[in-house]
């Protein structure tokens, strides 16, 4: 297995430097000949490829799911188990050019080398036809996984970077200094070969795989296609669709690397590409998930049925509505972060808190933003107390004080979050006559590991953690399911945005948006807020139907790192300001636990819309220019 690692290397460094390197190969180490010698060897090249993928269930790895601000950690030094100190500052505006956190550029500072990753999926491309003993068809299909595997990365730098160098093939080593300084290529130009590549590998790709007990999370068509819609969508959006903040932003022989003149066709494209990839998806059994209850389990009230079908769309592994599973990327610390201790087991991390500023994006249980629904108390929404109705014993505990805040919320709310009172559903306590509720204030079990190991807010993201989990005692035993990188209903969003910003607001926006809607217990946009919003007709334009499925998106992808890149391509300042907000968790009695507290405040800029590139890149290779502002 040597080779897969060290010509990769030899690559990188051919191609950022302009070093010869000897003719040598030491004894123990196989050349790139044998690498390709026979289909076994090969196969494992091919794995090599897959193995850059991001670990995007891993809390030291998804920078995303801390930088949205959705989940909030303690300050940067405090006790995290296992998190680099870099996770945690990039919530707390660390960013920097120096060492960059994050930095998929070079592959530094918890970041993975992206451009290496290119260059070994070229390896594998220019010499996977060498391979003897290997038929037609899986040769084929082993390089459309490639192919897709190449575009997938170029699309994580595109996002990350915006305009960044298109790696088409490899540089020799002996290419001269020159050639290896390469340059960034404009985001039209990066989105479109990413589009050809996938149109490339589609036809030779599965729609699902058949060898499961081998195969599961290997490249399919629907994969490739979902790829596809996302790279058009964010080429669609407002940060790279006539952005005229970017109109310095050229290469350093004036070529404008994005384009600053807004082209509504670009949403027409995308929303087509977002039409084959659900069709595509359809076509192949995909659906969106709803709650199978095993046999062994109690009858469960409607209730905490609709409350599973939410909480398992990430959770249930293999759920028919996850288009790519990351095999790679197991759960068990994420969730050991995100549960709360409770007095069934006393022992988890408990670090991560829900941010109650971005809880606020939750509608209200008639399906409209919390400031739309006139029957809900908005402007006493964090001063008022109430108590539970016996009647709402699924979602918490009945005749319990609680917030205003927590009472008269959509599903999702409580299927994404615990907090003060709320129901903990667990394949332990499933029983709908001695369910887990959970108490928060100072002195109860959710807060016996002290200040290191609590919610510094009073909300828990429940959403990433598995019913399945189980624990006793200081015993936790995290259901570790592989994590989701692609869903359906973030296909369904993505459609419907494209749609009414190619076409304006009909049918064709509404249908899939409302199946999400109904997934999660609401009626249609339509209805919904004909029925109970100050603003009816705010889905009729195209506008308002925007910052409707803006918000959906929002709620829908809440907590799953997606809405880190969401907010930015939709270059929303104002929902990246959000401040860190909780209740002042240390007091003991519900009066002063039910305090507002700010935890810290960002101070985003449109600098924060794209990472940095690290100095020390710009020196070696004076042809690349920085991101703005940086």
């Amino acid at each position: 297995m040597k080779f897969i690692k060290i010509l990769p290397v030899i690559l990188l460094l051919g191609f950022f430097s302009c070093n010869k390197f000897m003719d040598i190969v030491p004894d123990n180490i196989a050349t790139l000949d044998q690498a390709f010698q026979l289909k076994v060897t090969a196969k494992k090249y091919l794995f090599t490829c897959y193995s850059y993928l991001p670990k995007l269930g891993s809390p030291s790895s998804n920078y995303g799911l801390l930088g949205s601000r959705e989940i909030a950690s303690p300050y940067p030094g405090s006790q995290a188990p296992g998190i680099p100190n870099s996770i945690l500052e990039l919530g707390y505006d660390y960013q920097n050019t120096v060492e960059p956190i994050n930095n998929y550029w070079d592959g530094a500072n918890g970041g993975i080398a992206l451009f290496q990753a290119i260059r070994t999926c070229n390896i594998f491309l220019e010499n996977i036809g060498k391979v003897p003993d290997i038929e037609d068809v899986e040769r084929k299909r082993w390089i459309a996984e490639v192919k897709t595997l190449k575009a997938y990365y170029h699309f994580l730098l595109l996002r990350m970077y915006g305009p960044v160098p298109i790696v088409r093939e490899n540089l020799p080593v002996s290419a001269d200094v020159e050639a290896v300084r390469i340059t960034r290529a404009p985001v039209d130009e990066v989105s479109s070969y990413i589009a050809q590549l996938i149109d490339e590998a589609t036809p030779d790709l599965p729609p699902v795989v058949y060898n499961q007990r081998e195969e599961l999370g290997r490249i399919t068509a629907p994969i490739a296609l979902a790829i596809k819609a996302y790279t058009l969508t964010l080429n669609a959006s407002p940060l790279f669709n006539g952005n005229t903040d970017y109109a310095d932003l050229k290469s350093k022989d004036g070529q404008a690397l994005v384009n600053t003149t807004a082209d509504n066709s670009k949403w027409a494209k995308a929303a087509q590409a977002c039409e084959d990839a659900i069709k595509a998806a359809h076509s192949a059994g995909f659906r969106l998930h709803y709650f199978n209850a095993p046999f062994d389990l109690n009858a469960i009230s409607d209730s905490s049925r609709k409350l599973m079908d939410i909480r398992g769309a990430v959770t249930e592994q293999w759920n028919p509505e996850q288009i790519w599973v990351l095999t790679n990327s197991s759960t068990g610390e994420l969730q050991r972060f995100c549960a709360p201790r409770n007095e069934v087991y006393s022992y988890t991390y408990s670090l991560w808190a829900a941010n109650l500023n971005a809880c606020e994006i939750f509608y209200t249980k008639n399906g409209v933003p919390i400031n739309e629904d006139p029957s809900w108390d908005y402007a006493n929404r964090y001063t008022a107390l109430k108590t539970v109705p016996a009647e709402q014993r699924s979602i918490m505990k009945p005749n319990y004080t609680t917030s205003s805040f927590n009472m008269d919320r959509e599903y999702r709310f409580y299927a994404d979050l615990v907090f003060d009172g709320a129901a903990y559903f667990m394949s332990q306590r499933p029983s709908e006559t001695n369910l887990l509720y959970l108490p928060t204030l100072w002195g109860s079990p959710s807060t016996s590991g002290g200040l290191s190991r609590v919610s510094f807010t009073g909300y828990y993201p429940k959403k990433l953690v598995s019913w399945k989990t189980t624990g006793s005692g200081s015993s936790y035993t995290p259901d570790s399911y592989a994590w989701p990188a692609i869903r359906l209903a973030t296909l369904y969003l993505m459609y419907a945005e494209a749609v009414n910003e190619a076409e304006g607001p009909g049918a064709k926006a509404y249908q899939y948006l409302d199946s999400v809607r109904a997934r999660a217990g609401l009626h249609g946009v339509v209805e919904s807020w004909a029925n109970h919003s100050r603003n009816a007709a705010k889905p009729a334009t195209k506008e308002g139907l925007r910052s409707i499925i803006q918000q959906e998106t929002m709620i829908e992808m809440i907590f799953e790192g997606e809405n880190y890149w969401n907010m930015r391509r939709w270059k929303r300042l104002d929902l990246m300001n959000r401040p860190i907000t909780g209740w002042d968790f240390q007091q003991k009695t519900t009066a002063d636990f039910y305090r507002l507290k700010t935890i810290y405040t960002p101070h985003n800029t449109y600098r924060d819309f794209l990472a940095p590139i690290r100095e020390y890149a710009l020196q070696v290779n004076p042809n690349l220019v920085q991101n703005p502002l940086w």
